[in-house]
Parts: C-alpha cells; sequence; structure tokens
C-alpha cells in the first residue's frame, strides 16, 4: 500500500527536478520567453496556495479521493506540459502539478497515521529516501533526456508514474474510519461549514504577496505601482486572515486555533521551518549556475553535479530517521541539522574557479542537513497534534519550506543579480580596457562572452584578451556568489534560534496508531466506516453556532467546545 502512496510522491517530486535542471533548454526549443523559469515556479507557488487545504481536507472527507483526485490533476498537468509548443502553455501544465503536487503530498500523513508514533522520524525519513530516483538524480537523468532525445519524455516520464500510482492507491488503499463527521450532517452539509471566508483570504494574499515580490525586479521595477500593490495587499490579506482564524468561530476553520497554539510544539517548528527553506535555496538555486558559471558545461556532468544535493539527502537521511526513533532528542537533533546547514551555506563563500570539489563537499553537507532537519521538522509537527489534525500539520511543514524557498530565492536571485552586473565593470570592462580592447566594442565583447549575443566579435580580440574576459566574467560570478553565500548565514542563524526553542517530542513517541487499513485489492472502497471515527456531536455543533469572540456561553452550560 504505501508503495502506491510513495510513488505519487515520486511523481510530484520528479515534476520539479527535472525540469528545474533542463529550463533553459526548454526555452530554447519553444521560447524565447522572459518568464520561462516560472515553468517551474507555477509549481512551487501552487503546492504553497493549495497545500493546507489539501490537508485540512483529507482530515475532515478522508485521504484517499483527494489522493486519487491529486494523481489525476498529475496526469493531466503532464498531458499539457509534454503536448506544449508555448512556454506559457508549460507554466500553466505547472499549476496543474503544483496543485497535484499539494494533494500528493498527502503520503506524510497517509502513511503516518498507519504506523506506531514512535516510527514516525524514521518513516518520514524513509519516504524522502523513496524518491531518490527524482530527488538525487533528477537532474542528471534531465539532462540525459535532453542530450539524447526531447524534453518532452520527461513529462511523459512523470504522466507513466502518476498513472501506475492512480491506479495502485485505487486497488490498495483503503482506510478505515478516516474522517471528522457531523452527527446528523450530510456530506454536503458538511461542505457548507468548511472555511469559506479564510482560504480566498490566505490563497489571494499568499498569490498576490508571492507574485509581488517575484515581478519586483524582474518583469516589474521594485517602485512600480504594480509591484508595490501587489506586495502590500497580499500582506493585508494575509493579516486579515490570520485575524479572523484567531477571532472567528467556526468547526472547521483552515488554520485551527487549537494547534496554532501550541508555541513550541507547533509554531515554532514552522517558522523554523520557513526560515531552513529560505536559507537551503541559496544552495538550491545558485548550485546550478555556478557549475555552469565555472566548472563546466557540459550538461551530463552539470547533471551529476547538481545531484550532490539531493544524493547526500538521500542516502543519509534513513540513518538520522533511525538515529531519531531510537534516540529521541528531536530538539537537539534538529538544532545541529540546522546549525550544520547554516555553516555549510556559510563555507560556500569560499567558491573559486578552482574549487569544484571543496564546493561539491559542502553542497553534500547541505543535502544532509537538508534532509535530516526536514525530517525531524515533519515528525515534530505531526507528533504535536492530535490525529483529526494530522494532514494539515503535515502538509503545513512543506507549505512553510515552500514559502521560505520563494522569498529566499526571490532575495537572493536579486542580490546576486545586482552584485554580478555591477563586478562586471570592475572584473571585465577594466581589465579589458587596459589590455587594449576599444571602449566601444567593450559592451558587445561582454554580450557576447555571457551569450547574449553572437560571439563573432570574440573573433577580433587577441588570445590574451580572450582569456582576461572568460576569467573575469568568473571573477563577476565568484564575487557575486560570495556575497549571497554569507547574506544565507542570517536567516540560517535565526533558523537555528527556533529550533533551540522547539519543545522535545520524546514523551510522544509511543506506541500509538492511528488508524487501520482494509486489507486486500478491492475495485470498490468496500467497508471503511464502521462508525468509530471522529464525530462532532449536536450539542457541540451548537455550542459552535452560539459562540462569540468574547463569552463563550456554551462552555459556561460544560459543553466541551473543540475546533476541528
Amino acid at each position: 500500500m504505501s508503495q502506491s502512496l510513495e510513488l505519487g510522491f515520486l511523481a510530484s517530486t520528479a515534476a520539479i527536478t527535472m525540469p528545474s535542471a533542463v529550463l533553459t533548454s526548454i526555452d530554447d526549443d519553444i521560447g524565447p520567453n522572459a518568464a520561462y523559469a516560472w515553468m517551474t515556479t507555477s509549481q512551487v507557488v501552487a503546492v504553497a496556495i493549495f497545500s493546507p487545504l489539501a490537508g485540512r481536507l483529507s482530515d475532515i472527507f478522508g485521504r484517499r479521493n483527494f489522493i486519487l483526485f491529486g494523481g489525476l490533476l498529475g496526469m493531466i498537468g503532464s498531458i499539457i506540459s509534454a503536448t506544449a509548443h508555448r512556454v506559457e502553455v508549460v507554466i500553466g501544465g505547472g499549476i496543474f502539478l503544483g496543485t497535484a503536487s499539494a494533494f500528493q503530498q498527502l503520503v506524510w500523513a497517509g502513511i503516518g497515521e498507519i504506523i506506531p508514533r514512535k516510527y514516525r522520524g524514521m518513516v518520514t525519513a524513509l519516504i524522502e529516501a523513496c524518491v531518490f530516483p527524482a530527488g538525487a538524480f533528477g537532474p542528471i537523468i534531465a539532462n540525459s533526456i535532453v542530450a539524447t532525445t526531447t524534453w518532452r519524455w520527461i513529462y511523459w516520464i512523470i504522466f507513466i508514474i502518476a498513472t501506475v500510482s492512480v491506479a495502485l492507491v485505487f486497488l490498495f488503499y483503503r482506510p478505515r474510519n478516516q474522517y471528522i463527521r457531523e452527527e446528523g450532517k450530510t456530506t454536503l452539509e458538511e461542505v457548507w461549514d468548511l472555511d469559506w471566508i479564510g482560504f480566498p483570504l490566505y490563497a489571494g494574499g499568499l498569490l498576490l504577496f508571492l507574485l509581488g515580490i517575484t515581478f519586483g525586479g524582474n518583469q516589474l521595477a521594485w517602485k512600480s505601482a504594480g509591484t508595490i500593490c501587489m506586495i502590500i495587499i497580499g500582506a493585508v490579506l494575509l493579516v486579515a486572515f490570520g485575524l479572523f482564524e484567531a477571532y472567528y468561530d467556526q468547526i472547521f476553520p483552515l488554520f485551527p486555533p487549537a494547534i496554532m497554539r501550541k508555541v513550541r510544539g507547533f509554531a515554532v517548528v514552522l517558522v523554523g521551518t520557513f526560515l531552513f527553506g529560505t536559507l537551503y535555496y541559496s544552495t538550491a538555486v545558485l548550485w546550478p549556475v555556478q557549475i555552469e558559471a565555472l566548472y563546466t558545461q557540459n550538461l551530463i556532468d552539470v547533471g551529476w553535479y547538481a545531484s550532490t544535493l539531493g544524493i547526500a539527502g538521500m542516502i543519509f537521511g534513513p540513518i538520522i530517521g533511525f538515529v531519531f526513533t531510537y534516540f529521541g532528542h528531536a530538539r537537539i537533533l534538529y538544532t545541529f541539522a540546522v546549525g550544520l546547514a547554516t555553516i555549510a551555506a556559510g563555507c560556500m563563500a569560499i567558491v573559486t574557479p578552482d574549487s569544484r570539489i571543496a564546493s561539491s563537499v559542502l553542497v553534500g553537507i547541505m543535502g544532509v542537513s537538508i534532509s535530516w532537519g526536514m525530517a525531524i521538522a515533519g515528525a515534530m509537527c505531526q507528533l504535536a497534534v492530535s490525529h483529526e489534525y494530522l494532514g494539515l500539520a503535515a502538509n503545513l511543514a512543506v507549505t512553510m519550506r515552500n514559502i521560505g524557498g520563494a522569498v529566499g530565492t526571490v532575495i537572493y536571485m536579486s542580490i546576486f543579480s545586482n552584485r554580478f552586473k555591477s563586478n562586471m565593470m570592475i572584473d571585465v570592462a577594466m581589465p579589458l580596457l587596459k589590455s587594449g580592447v576599444p571602449p566601444a566594442s567593450i559592451t558587445s565583447v561582454i554580450a557576447a562572452l555571457t551569450k547574449k549575443t553572437p560571439e563573432s566579435i570574440l573573433t577580433t580580440l587577441k588570445p590574451e584578451q580572450f582569456v582576461i574576459g572568460v576569467n573575469g566574467i568568473k571573477d563577476a560570478y565568484v564575487h557575486a556568489l560570495r556575497v549571497v553565500y554569507l547574506v544565507s548565514i542570517a536567516f540560517g542563524v535565526l533558523a537555528t534560534i527556533c529550533a533551540a526553542f522547539t519543545m522535545d517530542v520524546d514523551h510522544l513517541l509511543t506506541n500509538e496508531i492511528d488508524i487501520i487499513l482494509d486489507e486486500g485489492a478491492m475495485v470498490t472502497q468496500g467497508l471503511t466506516d464502521t462508525g468509530e471515527g471522529h464525530v462532532i456531536y449536536r450539542e457541540e455543533q451548537e455550542a459552535h453556532h452560539h459562540r462569540t469572540p468574547h463569552k463563550d456561553s456554551a462552555q459556561d452550560k460544560g459543553v466541551q467546545v473543540r475546533h476541528y
């Protein structure tokens, strides 16, 4: 059964790791389009928006149908992208793939709830290891496909994996009593009790904020009205969402106060995960740039270097899961992982054109730290909440990492671009002028060296001038990369502080199992409801409907009121 869920997660991982390694190749074929990076960015944004909703719905109505829905969306997104003849269409396919990923990542809760709670750290790490082909070798596989056939096969492979996953989930995954039911209400009536105000506030606010910081400095100027309006309106909507969730009583809030008020056990872990994701993306985003600019431009070699991050994490992740399961001390392990990643990211500032071995080792350490830290954080989030919030808790950990990554990407790329442009004058233009290159030709020579224009003008340079130009370009990259890696230390320090203030969960590592599965393969769903799931009785429903933010008359009458 677990293999069916893991295949869906493998498909969602491949959908981001493989295309992101060959974005320029896709753009060269069906572009050019200045927004080509959105072919994968659209996935990240969609995951961040829909992951909490996917987790919440799966807690209330059961995970099976939503996992199947995610698989079908993944199949549709793969077909759209594989058959696209414009970059805009691939971006549209990415939205489908990202939304699918939000539901496919229910694997964390789906597997976590059927094993004893004390093994969740190990299982979380093993789930990461199960996506080894895409997580570790995605870049090399993608570059090999582009080198030997067409990039479209990347999406067809994702389609095949998603299709097999849907079939296996349909046949074998039938969790028993996995729901929250309101006594006396139909499923449609329960739908009306969902958070119909909170989710639009959250989705609209997050979308506008991410679009604002992404477009700023790229498609739009940072000072433009469009950028400023998107960021401000997005931030206001997110603040309004937080206030609404905290003070408006409802049966099924999107972010239940019952778990958000677990400060050290849950909220601080999420903040740490956000900052950890921001730290991680300094390497995840710029390592491929560093490889091609300084070490090699051979597609296969680029793929192998880029795989360093994933290979190290996938190998050592299960080991860390084993250590956590049998020795505990999650807070110490989490703090050490974040601290180690911070040191590795800062040490990446040693970058030079000859640092390929040292930089690769540091990237490997970063991969180990990320796999280690995210596995522990995911387990801590799951252990901190009761079963009726498990899907939301697991998906929120993914959401915060993605949001942190999106914010980090914008910050790092903005710093890198600005530094690189200013370095071009010092490291390239001035040395070329001193070597005798005519001032009128400098701009054209630099454009040719960075492959933005045809390279014919380079034939007019003397051999020593060409070497000066090539080395100057590398120096400009080196100096820009160093600044970014040093800036990332700040996020790492904050993340380490958050990790140190989380609550230990050793006392929660019990033999308790939340649900069981019906055994065997069945075409129909079978008997998966024995009446033993979470039930909200009529008295509790009435208590919610009569509460006010200031006085809980229902509680005064002795009725226990819970947020689901």
